[in-house]
């Protein structure tokens, strides 16, 4: 997007956007750096309170309505821009270890938490993709926080090969 229509949409003079970033590429860069400590804080934030706590956290903020859209645009930037790819593959590997933690806290063995913590991520990333361009889909489909529980569940029963 050029300036001028980023300013005319943001109610804003040209001047006035130039008056904080130097450049585009400047509040470009000040966006990801925002998403990512963002991100970081959450993911990081210590949790005593045990793994179900820490799993309606991540699900409050990967489920979050508002984030459907960003988080989507965020993975589009990335596809074209190999510096972002690489930013927002560090944060999605920090995502997944999260996940893994939570299951190896609630009884999976490593490798399944692990198996089954990129299950989770792949099935979130498809369910925020179809939300975003199928109305009818986001409309009529549960909840991706009530989709990932069930996964979890699913995969807790013990039935997958992923459990062996």
């Amino acid at each position: 997007m050029r300036v001028e229509v980023l300013a005319r949409d943001l109610g804003v003079s040209k001047g006035s956007f130039y008056w904080h970033f130097r450049d585009r590429g400047e509040l470009l860069e000040e966006m990801l750096a925002h998403w990512e400590r963002e991100e970081l804080e959450w993911i990081d934030a210590e949790d005593d309170a045990g793994p179900a706590s820490r799993w309606a956290r991540i699900l409050a903020k990967t489920a979050a309505p508002e984030r459907i859209r960003s988080e989507v645009a965020l993975r589009e930037w990335a596809r074209r821009d190999s510096r972002v790819a690489a930013r927002v593959a560090a944060i999605e590997r920090r995502k997944t270890a999260l996940i893994a933690r939570v299951l190896g806290d609630v009884g999976f063995a490593p490798s399944a938490a692990d198996a089954w913590s990129e299950i989770v991520f792949m099935v979130c990333l498809g369910w925020l993709d179809r939300a975003t361009r199928d109305r009818a889909f986001l409309a009529a489909s549960r909840g991706l926080g009530e989709f990932l529980s069930d996964v979890i569940l699913a995969a807790s029963s013990g039935s997958s090969p992923l459990n062996s």
